[in-house]
């Protein structure tokens, strides 16, 4: 009977152990998922802004396109 408690108590350990490497694991994938919505939102605002300058550039050849003729 003794026997067998200890290898309860053995297998909880490895598990509540293995259950800590999961969760650490997750965390560090939450972790990494939140840095990359992070990048892409700068690269979002960043496409944006390009975008924007882009049309005001097109915008004014145009003006000065009408202006020649």
């Amino acid at each position: 009977m003794n026997f067998h408690r200890v290898a309860k108590v053995k297998l909880f350990r490895e598990l509540s152990r293995e259950t800590a490497i999961t969760q650490n694991q997750k965390k560090l994938v939450i972790k990494d998922e939140i840095a990359a919505r992070k990048v892409l939102v700068k690269m979002f605002a960043e496409i944006s802004q390009q975008t924007l300058l882009l049309g005001e550039q097109n915008a004014q050849m145009d003006r000065n396109q009408k202006g020649l003729k």
